[in-house]
């Protein structure tokens, strides 16, 4: 699933998860993840996350290599990968080192301020990790989380400035691999619009993935 950032892949991935027997490998957040519990890899890729740009191939294979190791025989849809051409060629070392099978290449476009607004809108409950939108989805009581009551943060790399470059980085390294992958893999693609409803995107995407799933 390729797209750029704040284009709802995520919501997308998670909610075809619970219809099927899919696991979602979301490299933003495991990355989020290892600079959270300030592990030695999440201090290298630090930098890379609060300046906006591509965490370097490397310590992408490596996070989403252990996650694969985990997967117990599900099918696998990557949220938000590869981002670049260089991810290409990580991806297929990855798809033969873990014995899987590439069937689509679903891209999702959206406008690139809508993006914008979208990231630079989220809020995170840092106790249950319920995300909301100031813009389109807010919460009944600022910085407040509607489920728990926990307090809402806003992540370093969603802030306006640092979403700029994202989405700068967004065009200039993964466009291109999306046209790459339209050059060389034309039967696997899909595109579809993120600013659709999110049930009618979520439908058609199921009824491509139902046919296309080896059985």
């Amino acid at each position: 699933m390729m797209g750029p950032p704040g284009g709802g892949k995520t919501t997308l991935a998670r909610s075809l998860a619970a219809r099927g027997p899919f696991a979602t490998v979301e490299p933003g957040n495991l990355l989020e993840r290892e600079i959270r519990e300030d592990t030695l890899l999440g201090r290298q890729i630090k930098t890379y996350k609060l300046a906006g740009e591509l965490v370097p191939p490397q310590f992408v294979k490596q996070v989403l290599s252990d996650q694969l190791k985990k997967n117990g025989g599900k099918h696998i849809l990557f949220d938000g990968f590869p981002r670049s051409t260089a991810q290409i060629d990580i991806l297929f070392e990855l798809l033969k080192e873990h014995g899987l099978d590439l069937c689509g290449v679903l891209l999702v476009d959206v406008e690139l301020q809508v993006a914008l607004q979208r990231i630079s809108g989220r809020r995170i409950c840092s106790k249950c990790g319920a995300v909301f939108n100031v813009y389109t989805q807010p919460p009944k009581r600022p910085d407040t989380c509607d489920r728990c009551g926990g307090k809402l943060t806003q992540r370093a790399d969603d802030q306006v400035e640092t979403v700029r470059n994202r989405l700068a980085t967004y065009q200039r390294e993964t466009v291109p691999a999306m046209a790459e992958f339209r050059q060389k893999f034309p039967k696997l693609i899909w595109e579809e619009s993120g600013s659709s409803p999110p049930d009618h995107l979520i439908e058609r995407v199921w009824r491509r993935l139902e046919k296309a799933m080896p059985r």
